[in-house]
This record gives C-alpha cells, sequence and structure tokens, in this order.
C-alpha cells in the first residue's frame, strides 16, 4: 500500500509527505470496517488506489484548495473529504453523513490522525 501511494501521489505531482497519515487512515478503515459496513473495497491496494488516490485525484483538476472551506455531504467513511484535508492541511473541511456512529467514528479518525 505505501509504494503504491508514493507512486501515485508522485504521478499526480502531490506531496508524497502525506503517505505515513493516509496509511494510518487505511489501517484504521480497515480495522472499522471488520465491525461496521463502512466500504466494500478491503484490499489494502484497492484502498489506496479506488479511495485515497481517486480522492487525491481532485486537487489535480485545477481547482486550489488552500484555505478554502468544503463540505463533504454524505462522506460515509471520509471519502474524498479527509484524504483531501490530509493532503491539503490548510484546507476547512467538515465531514457530514446521517448515521451518528459513522461521525462519531469519523471523528476518532480526525483525533487519532491529528
Amino acid at each position: 500500500m505505501e509504494a503504491l501511494l508514493k507512486k501515485g501521489l508522485a504521478e499526480l505531482r502531490l506531496d508524497e509527505g502525506a503517505t505515513p497519515s493516509l496509511l494510518r487512515f487505511g489501517e484504521l478503515l480497515l480495522e472499522k470496517n471488520k465491525v461496521m459496513n463502512l466500504t466494500a473495497i478491503t484490499e489494502p491496494a484497492d484502498v489506496a488506489a479506488l479511495h485515497f488516490l481517486d480522492s487525491a485525484a481532485l486537487l489535480t483538476l485545477g481547482e486550489d484548495l488552500r484555505s478554502k472551506r468544503l463540505i463533504d455531504v454524505g462522506t460515509g467513511a471520509g471519502f474524498p473529504g479527509l484524504p483531501l484535508r490530509i493532503l491539503e492541511p490548510s484546507l476547512q473541511l467538515t465531514l457530514l453523513d446521517s448515521l451518528g456512529k459513522r461521525v462519531n467514528w469519523l471523528a476518532s479518525v480526525c483525533d487519532t490522525l491529528g
């Protein structure tokens, strides 16, 4: 997962320094997914490619998100919002979901990641 993330971020011309936080998020996601249905994607390489790098690709579309405010409505397991915030720390992000248990889990993930 780490090598795939680093390679993908480099190809997207994004900071590879966010890799440890993305990896930690991936660990937390896959662990919690064992007891709560957060995602059908459970292979680490697929999490890297289909969740993290797909989310990261949004930063390459020309819209500068630095210091912008963003709300991720129906965030589910935190995609694309949380990877965007990890990759662009100045982004002011709100994660919104209808299920309190997902929101509580995301709050704990945010606390863990700082």
